[in-house]
């Protein structure tokens, strides 16, 4: 779902930047442009994606990653590792365990609100 909201605003961004890169452009061969501030009519599309990031996050606090979701995080943060297991501790942390490519056990704990790797 983020990811769809960061889709939405970037492509919003990218459209004012094009009509701001074109205005530029034609303001440089000399030429006159009739249109009036396009990208101002873009604009408040993007600051309404703005209140709907900041209204979702306000509404998806509470709300916690899957187990799988933490186990990749983890298994990106160490490479090479293996997955021995996943638990969820009291204070809204996933602990997975992985063993490293020496042998070594490691604990890696991940945020279960946000994802990211704590340690």
């Amino acid at each position: 779902m983020m990811q769809t909201i960061r889709h939405i605003y970037l492509g919003a961004t990218a459209t004012i930047l094009a009509l701001t890169a074109g205005s530029a452009m034609a303001a440089e061969s000399g030429k006159v442009l009739k249109i009036q501030s396009n990208y101002e009519n873009v604009l408040p599309v993007a600051v309404e994606d703005r209140v709907m990031i900041k209204k979702f996050a306000q509404r998806s606090g509470d709300r916690q990653i899957s187990a799988s979701q933490a186990k990749s995080a983890a298994l990106r943060s160490r490479p090479g590792s293996k997955f021995v297991n996943i638990q969820m501790s009291g204070n809204g942390t996933y602990r997975v365990r992985l063993q490293q490519k020496n042998g070594r056990i490691v604990d890696v704990y991940v945020d279960a609100r946000t994802g990211r790797v704590k340690n």
